[in-house]
């Protein structure tokens, strides 16, 4: 091991040493008495002058090679306590540092709580501004919607009592039986009378309280016109009824009784009481029954040019449906409703084959497996 220490002094020791030696060397041999004395003064003072500078010397000021330098144990037991005490101290630091971490851990969960907390206290603000923004859309909208309805409500009373709307004209469409005066007079509509203040539905009730009437409508025509359009019932069919005939329509409504006959099939057998002969009435069941029957027969006889020829039909048995063609003498029976069309195309046929002669004609059987049968009466 090698220790190096440089000092100013030893090398001017040295230098002074070299010199004097020289100087000895060279009178040594011219040397006298006085000389020698000289000399060993000079020597002492040489000699002290080594011990002084031997006393300057030191291990902490010199170059000392191969030399290793032992500490006192005073300063060892120094550094030990020194280091000891450094010990400590990263100890002490060492336990701040992580009694520091752990509480910046605990401030950091409360933190995040706390922010969890604001961020439900922001979402739950934002959700009671959105309902006091949905309660005041809310509210706004009823204010709106009700100061509309005023508006309108107040225009309509305007209206119901401005005589600019008081009825002038009152026109009646699509009467033929019924004159226009019977369905004025029906109606119970007044001239100068407000247009708003009509019940279309009473007005349609009255008016249909006639039995020819099966449809109404009214239509306003601002400012002073009504329009009044109805639909009437037909007769199709006759009932006699005492000396006087009843008139039906294709759906069994009683429309009127008259002592005048129209050109049109009787039907007899009914078993509707003639109690229920009273005009706007129905016939019963059965008879509604019957008359779906009845129509597909007329409207058969009306493509084969045969229906003109009917003058009675009798649906007593709604199983065997009879014909009467009296101006040419003979009786036809249907039998049930199958096979419909062939039937009256026969009927046909044979009614032309035996003109003149009056009889029966049977075809109330299957004409696919069987013939028909005309029977002459004698």
């Amino acid at each position: 091991m090698l220790v190096i220490k440089t000092s100013i002094n030893y090398q001017v020791a040295k230098k002074t040493k070299e010199s004097e030696m020289n100087l000895f060397y060279l009178n040594d041999e011219e040397e006298t008495p006085k000389k020698k004395v000289v000399r060993k003064k000079k020597n002492k003072k040489k000699s002290e002058k080594k011990e002084q500078n031997n006393q300057l010397f030191s291990f902490d000021n010199e170059i000392v090679i191969g030399v290793t330098r032992k500490e006192e144990p005073k300063k060892e037991v120094q550094k030990k306590g020194k280091n000891n005490k450094t010990k400590n101290k990263i100890q002490t630091k060492n336990k701040v540092n992580e009694s520091n971490k752990k509480n910046k851990k605990k401030n950091n969960k409360i933190k995040q709580k706390n922010s969890k907390k604001t961020i439900e206290k922001r979402n739950i603000s934002q959700e009671e501004q959105e309902k006091m923004l949905n309660k005041r859309k809310r509210i706004i909208s009823i204010i709106k919607y009700g100061t509309l309805s005023i508006l309108i409500i107040t225009a309509i009373l305007c209206a119901m009592f401005s005589p600019l709307f008081n009825i002038k004209t009152i026109n009646v469409e699509g009467n033929n039986k019924i004159t226009e005066k019977e369905i004025i007079s029906l109606s119970q509509i007044q001239i100068e009378e407000n247009t708003f203040k009509l019940n279309k539905r009473k007005i349609k009730e009255e008016i249909k309280s006639n039995p020819y009437i099966e449809e109404v409508t009214i239509t306003r025509k601002l400012p002073s016109t009504i329009t009044i359009i109805v639909k009437e019932r037909e007769p199709a069919y006759i009932l006699e009824y005492a000396g006087s005939y009843v008139y039906l329509d294709e759906q069994g409504y009683l429309l009127e009784i008259s002592t005048e006959k129209l050109e049109l099939p009787i039907l007899q057998g009914e078993a509707t009481e003639t109690s229920d002969f009273v005009p706007g009435n129905r016939l019963c069941v059965e008879d509604l029954e019957k008359l779906g029957i009845v129509m597909k027969i007329i409207e058969l006889a009306q493509d084969n040019e045969i229906y003109s020829l009917i003058t009675r039909i009798d649906i007593e048995n709604g199983q065997n449906i009879k014909l009467i063609f009296e101006t040419k003498e003979k009786m036809a029976y249907l039998g049930d409703e199958s096979n419909l069309n062939t039937k009256i195309l026969t009927i046909k046929s044979i009614i032309e084959k035996e003109e003149g002669k009056a009889g029966e004609i049977y075809v109330d059987k299957d004409l696919n497996k069987e013939y028909p049968v005309f029977r002459e009466r004698v």
